[in-house]
């Protein structure tokens, strides 16, 4: 291996190191600042599946669950399409939540929906439970092609599909805080091997959150394009 790839590959691992050592726990995670660069997560990247866009209705990260066994809707997310058997009716579908493999769009059926009456209260259902890992979602805003997150991940088991669980999304992000919640990223709270220049395996969480910073402050997107490139998330738009 050249000795500056070695180097590069060094400072990575330790950038990753300091910022999980800062970091409080997953659901009561914080970020650090940016700017509005370009983000290579636009709306128009696909539909439903595995890193692509899915349009619909809303995500979150402080929980409160539904009635497991009846569905229990709430008034301020009755406007979004639920499913009453927790097979059927779902809003939306991506790959990536597909617990076997990630290889199914059906699978990974799901409704995700913001309130009516709180744009940081969201609400989501899942047709394939997700117990082994947590499910996290990073608030997020976009203008045009432009998007950019403004909050700490906030993640969740949703252990029973015919349960709404409520998630409080918290726009914490230095410079981002008057900014409105107008999608999120959505991906699973595990580790995945990234390619160059990240070189190792990484959660997706951190991985996302650090190609982002690393965009806003260098203005190179290359580890941004391995987040992409790996599609093991979905990014949703309200």
């Amino acid at each position: 291996m050249k000795p500056n790839k070695l180097i590069k590959m060094k400072i990575l691992l330790l950038t990753l190191i300091l910022l999980a050592s800062c970091d409080a726990p997953r659901t009561d995670r914080k970020v650090a600042a940016g700017s509005t660069s370009p983000s290579l997560f636009n709306p128009y990247m696909g539909t439903s599946t595995s890193g692509n866009t899915s349009s619909g209705t809303t995500t979150g990260g402080t929980t409160t669950g539904g009635s497991t066994g009846s569905v229990v809707i709430p008034a301020d997310a009755s406007a979004c399409s639920w499913s009453m058997d927790g097979a059927s009716g779902f809003q939306s579908q991506s790959a990536h939540l597909d617990p076997n493999g990630e290889d199914t769009p059906s699978e990974g059926a799901y409704t995700i929906c913001q309130s009516s009456s709180n744009p940081s209260d969201v609400y989501i259902q899942t047709k394939s439970p997700q117990s082994i890992e947590q499910i996290c979602l990073i608030p997020t805003y976009h203008t045009g092609s432009n998007s950019v997150y403004v909050g700490e991940p906030r993640c969740l088991n949703t252990s029973s599909n015919t349960t709404l669980y409520k998630v409080n999304l918290i726009k914490n992000r230095v410079g981002f805080t008057s900014y409105p919640i107008t999608g999120v990223m959505m991906m699973k709270d595990k580790a995945y091997d990234y390619g160059a220049p990240f070189y190792q395996k990484i959660l997706s969480p951190d991985a996302y959150i650090f190609c982002s910073q690393w965009l806003a402050q260098y203005g190179d997107p290359s580890y941004c394009v391995a987040f992409q490139a790996g599609g093991h998330y979905v990014y949703h738009q309200f």
